[in-house]
């Protein structure tokens, strides 16, 4: 049944990354344009999640007004999926994925930040532009692990390079945890050495993903509070309501 999965699934994936950023060059130009990237990013996935039959649950408030910094854990490529389903968002990955096969060109339909680490000067470019955002009402959304993590010691230190962008704008974070089914997490993480694409096989094969959004409570920079230690304080308060889940 698994194989079979996939040879249905294949095809569906695969059109569906072609015409959905195809379809977005032709609407996004012009006055707006950004707006309609992020509409087009909350389409683009939910469609994606009907594919890999993703069962997303949300769980807590969602914020009343937009605009900040979404921080979450991250085990697998679907988290960006489930976050993109879930919210309004604007990405801000890494610039090496910009030359990925497949979900370099599919980001750049959403208009991302790019985060560009190389000097210091294109790191506060990259800084400003997560500001800029927010402080236009929309939501950013970034893993501050900085990488892929099972989790199971609980969540990696956290970059505080993003929580610099939250101070600059005064604005906010509101952290997130993406709780995976334990009868399918194992399959869900990203496997260490693993490729995008052999990811993307195994996670097709599955018959469902059960996943639970938590949005926890917004916070803010304290007054004179520097980047590290409202990244500190940040990730302590989702790391503990991670060893409890």
């Amino acid at each position: 049944m698994e194989f079979l999965r996939k040879i249905i699934r294949i095809p569906l994936f695969f059109l569906w990354f072609v015409f959905a950023p195809l379809a977005c060059r032709l609407v996004n130009h012009g006055s707006g344009a950004r707006r309609r990237a992020l509409g087009w990013t909350l389409v683009w996935a939910k469609v994606t999640a009907w594919i890999f039959n993703l069962k997303i649950r949300v769980e807590g408030e969602m914020p009343a007004v937009s605009g900040g910094l979404i921080a979450a854990n991250h085990q697998s490529c679907l988290d960006i999926l489930v976050l993109a389903a879930t919210f309004r968002i604007r990405f801000a990955p890494k610039i090496e994925m910009r030359s990925w096969p497949i979900i370099g060109f599919m980001t750049k339909c959403n208009d991302p930040v790019w985060i560009d680490r190389s000097t210091r000067a294109r790191a506060k470019e990259s800084s400003d532009a997560m500001g800029r955002t927010m402080k236009d009402g929309d939501w950013m959304m970034v893993f501050p692990e900085g990488t892929v993590s099972n989790g199971e010691n609980g969540l990696l230190p956290f970059k505080s390079t993003p929580f610099q962008a939250v101070i600059d704008a005064g604005s906010k974070v509101l952290p997130v945890l993406i709780v995976y089914d334990r009868k399918c997490r194992s399959r869900v993480q990203w496997p260490e050495n693993a490729g995008f694409l052999l990811h993307v096989w195994g996670l097709l094969g599955l018959k469902e993903t059960p996943v639970t959004v938590y949005i926890m409570k917004e916070t803010a920079p304290g007054d004179g509070e520097d980047r590290k230690s409202f990244a500190l304080r940040t990730h302590d308060s989702m790391d503990e309501r991670w060893r409890s889940l």
